[in-house]
């Protein structure tokens, strides 16, 4: 993504409340993600979004309109995962900072070793 487009998608995120104004955009990609049915059996959806700031991750679900703010430090690990067969999935676990409790991510997006160097480089992982 140029430049151009990429500032006038941060501005957009800025003004709707996702990002702060001093925040860095280095991307977005639209994701599938993993919904948990019962125990490990867990299920791939389609429709999110994942936004890559300098300061942290953010995931939107589905056409919800909430989003989860993962805090670069608050990531303990990432890495690799197959959606089917297809090797295009990322892990994300992380610590909610409001409940304390371990979370993983399961989501699969397009140049995800692009995406994981970056997670890589700004958690130190």
């Amino acid at each position: 993504m140029n430049e151009q487009k990429l500032e006038k998608q941060r501005q957009n995120l800025v003004e709707r409340g996702v990002l702060s104004p001093d925040e860095k955009l280095y991307g977005s990609s639209t994701i599938n993600y993993t919904e948990k049915l019962v125990g490990r059996i867990e299920t791939w959806n389609q429709g999110g979004v994942a936004i890559f700031t300098d300061q942290q991750v953010i995931l939107s679900k589905g056409f919800s309109c909430e989003y989860i703010h993962i805090p670069y430090q608050c990531i303990k690990e990432v890495g690799k995962c197959n959606q089917g067969f297809f090797p295009i999935g990322m892990v994300i676990t992380y610590e909610n900072r409001e409940s304390g409790e371990i979370v993983t991510e399961k989501i699969s997006l397009g140049k995800r070793k692009k995406w994981l160097q970056i997670l890589s480089e700004k958690t130190g992982l």
